[in-house]
């Protein structure tokens, strides 16, 4: 492994997230008020006679749907089946079956056959269980915080760095997220573009990788190679920040990477000084 390499590792920052950001446990805990009555109705529901009650539970109160929803634990707006007639429409049908009950009663027989029912009869607590599936819906939630909180890290690091360097080098550098750059043979936006002036100077494309797989691999084998090259043909800069733990077990592609790259580093490093060190560096340059 090459210094730089080295250096990147000794430095990585494994997850952005804290543990007070990890699980949304307030977040849990309000989508369950918000439905705490159609979980009560669900909770009493004539096991004996499912399809009458359900029907009629849905009819009267159609935010049960929602409580259904969540007990399948499915997050799509929609839900097919293996024949032509037979599907929900989580937000369309909210109102239908309070306007239908043949409606109503359609989507009750789905359920019933998808054994819900018979499931319930083994529940004590279907608000327990529907804590239980926010819970294990939390992955995705968390991926999407993620994606958040990186953002937030990254807009203060740039916007700080670009104040410091306008303060000490009196230069009018601004920047804008997720522009447009006009390359040779496409169009590209672009994470983060630095301006001078108003003209657009350095593109910045930033990631995090908190597992391994294929696509960091690309990303920063070819694609991020090949995006430099052809900012270059424009006279542009090319900054790439990445980090993650999931590059732990893919080191031969961050080394590999750093003989491609100008300027490759993670959070840490920028906050460090390196990423005013690649501005300064790339605008004497241009």
């Amino acid at each position: 492994m090459n210094n730089k390499a080295s250096l990147f590792f000794q430095t990585i920052t494994p997850e952005i997230l804290s543990p007070a950001d990890y699980t949304n446990w307030d977040g849990i805990k309000a989508k369950v008020k918000a439905i705490r009555r159609e979980i009560a109705l669900l909770q009493s529901l004539d096991k004996d006679n499912p399809v009458q009650d359900l029907t009629a539970l849905l009819h009267n109160n159609p935010r049960v749907l929602k409580v259904l929803q969540l007990l399948i634990a499915h997050t799509p707006e929609k839900i097919f089946f293996d024949e032509k007639d037979k599907y929900i429409d989580f937000k369309a049908d909210l109102e239908n079956v309070a306007n239908d009950t043949g409606r109503a009663k359609a989507i009750a027989e789905i359920f019933v056959e998808m054994g819900l029912v018979e499931f319930l009869k083994e529940v004590r607590s279907v608000e327990d269980v529907v804590k239980g599936v926010l819970l294990g819906l939390e992955p995705n939630a968390r991926k999407n915080r993620r994606g958040a909180k990186l953002e937030a890290v990254i807009n203060g690091l740039i916007s700080s760095t670009i104040e410091k360097i306008n303060k000490e080098k009196g230069l009018n550098l601004s920047f804008e997220p997720q522009m447009y750059v006009d390359l040779a043979n496409e169009r590209k936006k672009i994470d983060y573009v630095i301006l001078q002036n108003g003209k657009q100077k350095i593109a910045i494309e930033v990631n995090f990788y908190s597992t391994s797989g294929s696509k960091p691999s690309e990303v920063l084998g070819r694609a991020y190679p090949e995006v430099q090259e052809n900012l270059k043909k424009k006279g542009l800069g090319f900054i790439v920040i990445t980090d993650g733990i999931g590059w732990e077990s893919m080191k031969p592609v961050i080394s590999t990477a750093y003989e491609k790259l100008d300027y490759l580093i993670n959070i840490k490093q920028a906050k460090s000084g390196e990423l005013e060190k690649a501005i300064l560096e790339l605008l004497k340059g241009l």
